[in-house]
């Protein structure tokens, strides 16, 4: 008797020792799931004070644009902002975004100048990521920067040329390390703009040429959506919906000259005005635009009175969101892009099948094309394509681009017809209940570099090619040009970031083919090879041409995005957005589900059950073999 409690005992220790790596296991996933939150953006703002902003921005409109920037910034964001000419001042110290803050930011906005010497951009970005040192998944970081000129730091040459190559060569690449993104605006004809393209391409950032100070309002708002996390209402005809899930709204409605005097009009037919709205209500008015912030706002259709622009726009705070997955900002022609977007309720994605069956989950695309030049925006681009009225369908149905049947995330896979140039995405969700959008963005660019072929005076051809830095990492291309009869030359770099190489003349009229290897930005391997002809017009002249990626894109993953979902019926009982509150939710996180993530715990999990349970297997046996010599001496 004594011998089977023993025994027992043993079979239970092993199995407490098995139990203890369950919980272990757990606490392991438990740790992984939890982790996961929602970041908080960190959006910092440099702006040139440099003398040549006298010329380029004479109405000293960085101020309102600015203004305009602080107003739209959520509250549970951090930021700050600095002013740069020959030193770095800190205009608006860097910390969370409270009432006090704005206020502070507001009265400083006032204070930016044009009489800066110099144009420090290294010294910039070096003052401004302090902290920045490492990633930090609980952030979201950006950097806003806006510059009129070129590096400059000294009268000497050699010494502006050596920090912008320190910029490129260890600055850049640090704060990519980091997880920073870098906006760049350059403003005038006089800025450099291949370094901008650059600082904003190798970061995957958004870069903006604008010629006119007056764009600066809209480049910084769609610069300011691709910073933060923020909810917005979709807006058609100047009308826009608040449901009961909303508990403040911030409506920014764009003036151009002549334009009448903004007003709002509620549910109930009250008309708000700048001169005449509720004492709760904040309304500022300013060069260019309106932004007008309420709390709590009545729930019902709401109507802007105002000359219609495809920037006005109505940002909410609500409990019920729409997330969607990392967008890119820089894609090159050809490229496939697999969108998701979900909602999230108290920081859970709602699954639940009463409320998503009434919830119709698009994507709008739109080719954007310049104004004409006397109301051209930067920017702010009028749009045109036929597809704005149907779409592409998200779905949830575990097929094409969908991962998972019915865990409430939505996916389509995008592929661009349009070689190059802007292209606007609209992601919406709409319900009878509510509505709710993401606007975002995207440059298309149809070629990783530039060729150009010059014929010498002894008549031998001189190949430059200059890939893009905003596409390309500089230093993991190579680049090789292949003869007629099969032979290989490669390319040098050259101290313009050219790559070349001279050809017997004796080539003339013969095809080449220029073979070009790297890595792209978003650490992609690429390589791609173009055939091209060596002639010129005149012997001495430049021709100037585009390694063009290939005319068809590859053909997109067979999806059923084409099949929209049916329209709800009006007769449909409407859903309550706050039904889902009182139900159970999966155990979906605010981050959706993660297939990386899953795979690791799984793994790790197996390995710790393996190790526990071995370890707990082998004390058992111990155990055992000690008790049988002991029961083998007691039968003695």
């Amino acid at each position: 008797m004594q011998l089977n409690l023993k025994s027992v005992f043993s079979q239970k220790w092993a199995m407490r020792c098995f139990s203890c790596s369950l919980f272990l296991i757990f606490t392991l996933c438990a740790n992984s799931v939890f982790a996961l939150s929602e970041p908080i953006s960190d959006v910092r703002v440099i702006i040139d004070v440099s003398g040549s902003m006298k010329k380029n921005d004479p109405k000293n409109l960085r101020a309102p644009a600015l203004r305009m920037l602080v107003g739209l910034m959520p509250p549970e964001a951090k930021s700050g902002v600095w002013t740069f000419g020959k030193y770095v001042n800190m205009q608006v110290k860097h910390g969370k975004v409270t009432a006090a803050w704005k206020n502070r930011a507001m009265q400083e906005s006032k204070k930016i100048h044009s009489r800066g010497l110099y144009t420090n951009i290294e010294e910039a970005l070096k003052r401004t990521t302090q902290g920045w040192e490492k990633p930090n998944r609980k952030e979201r970081r950006h950097l806003i920067l806006l510059t009129d000129g070129m590096v400059d730091i000294s009268k000497n040459a050699a010494d502006n040329e050596a920090s912008r190559k320190r910029i490129l060569n260890n600055i850049v690449p640090k704060l990519k390390k980091a997880g920073v993104t870098l906006h760049t605006i350059a403003l005038s004809a006089n800025a450099d703009k291949k370094l901008m393209a650059a600082l904003a391409g190798m970061t995957d950032g958004w870069y903006e040429a604008v010629d006119n100070a007056e764009d600066l309002q809209r480049v910084f708002l769609h610069i300011f959506e691709k910073s933060t996390n923020v909810d917005s209402v979709p807006l058609d005809d100047n009308r826009f919906s608040i449901d009961k899930s909303i508990k403040d709204m911030t409506v920014l409605v764009f003036r151009k000259p002549g334009d009448s005097e903004t007003k709002l009009v509620t549910p109930d037919k009250k008309i708000w005005s700048y001169k005449k709205h509720p004492a709760a209500v904040k309304w500022h008015h300013d060069t260019g635009y309106d932004l007008i912030s309420s709390k709590d706002p009545q729930v019902g259709q709401w109507l802007i009175n105002a000359a219609i622009d495809p920037d006005n726009r109505v940002m909410v705070v609500t409990n019920l969101k729409l997330a969607t997955g990392n967008l890119p900002n820089n894609i090159m022609y050809g490229d496939s892009l697999s969108l998701t977007a979900k909602l999230i309720q108290k920081g859970k994605t709602v699954t639940q099948e009463r409320l998503l069956k009434l919830v119709n989950f698009n994507v709008y695309k739109h080719a954007m094309t310049e104004q004409p030049a006397a109301h051209h925006v930067a920017g702010n681009t009028e749009e045109h394509n036929n597809s704005t009225q149907s779409g592409l369908a998200m779905l949830d149905d575990g097929n094409g681009a969908d991962r998972l049947a019915k865990d409430g995330v939505y996916s389509v896979v995008f592929n661009t017809d349009q070689t190059s140039g802007d292209v606007s995405l609209t992601i919406q969700a709409k319900s009878p209940a509510f509505e709710r959008e993401v606007r975002h963005i995207v440059k298309v660019h149809a070629t990783p570099a530039d060729l150009d072929i010059t014929q010498q005076a002894d008549g031998q051809f001189k190949l430059e090619v200059a890939p893009r830095m905003e596409l390309l990492v500089p230093h993991t291309v190579s680049i090789q040009v292949t003869l007629p009869d099969g032979s290989k030359k490669t390319l040098q770099q050259n101290d313009d970031d050219k790559w070349q190489v001279l050809l017997a003349k004796e080539l003339s009229g013969q095809r080449v083919t220029v073979t070009l290897v790297g890595t792209r930005v978003n650490d992609k391997p690429f390589h791609a090879a173009f055939d091209k002809i060596l002639e010129v017009a005149t012997p001495g002249e430049q021709q100037h041409l585009s390694l063009e990626t290939p005319a068809t894109p590859p053909p997109p993953p067979v999806v059923d995005e084409a099949v929209l979902p049916v329209p709800v019926e009006e007769k449909a009982e409407a859903v309550s957005v706050e039904s889902a509150e009182g139900e159970k939710d999966t155990d979906k996180d605010e981050q959706g589900f993660n297939w990386l993530s899953t795979m690791m715990v799984i793994i790790y999990a197996n390995i710790l059950i393996l190790t526990f349970g071995g370890i707990g297997y082998l004390v058992w046996r111990k155990r055992k073999a000690k008790l049988a010599v002991e029961q083998e001496e007691m039968d003695l």
